[in-house]
């Protein structure tokens, strides 16, 4: 029989795609600005300049090469890979045509990412 203490717990998680591009990060009249390192439907995973802390929100604005793309998130960790400070940001859906938007948002950027040419190096 098995040790119900050995059984891993399901977490769902939304798949997310390795990208870089620019992104901004507003909380109040402080503009953080940065790079994005991963997105999925629900959040980024970012690096950005400054001092942050947990449970912050403000307006964030995604500079992709598919469009521009700005709404409300929330930073819901800090962690620290590799001598880079990373922060998590989860995405604050007013509406569900807000959420309708970023999941198309989402689907070009991968379809955007799947369809990039390919560079080799000799």
């Amino acid at each position: 029989m098995t040790d119900p203490g050995t059984i891993r717990k399901f977490e769902y998680r939304p798949s997310r795609i390795t990208t870089t591009f620019k992104i901004d990060f507003a909380v109040g009249e402080r503009v953080f600005r940065g790079v994005c390192r991963d997105v999925s439907v629900s959040g980024i995973r970012a690096v950005l300049d400054g001092s942050l802390t947990v449970g912050s929100s403000g307006q964030l604005t995604l500079h992709h090469p598919v469009g521009v793309l700005d709404l409300e998130a929330q930073i819901t960790y800090i962690e620290k890979e590799n001598e880079e400070e990373y922060v998590g940001l989860v995405f604050l859906f007013r509406t569900p045509w807000e959420t309708a938007n970023s999941i198309g948002y989402m689907d070009s950027i991968a379809n955007y990412k799947a369809n990039a040419p390919m560079v080799r190096s000799r």
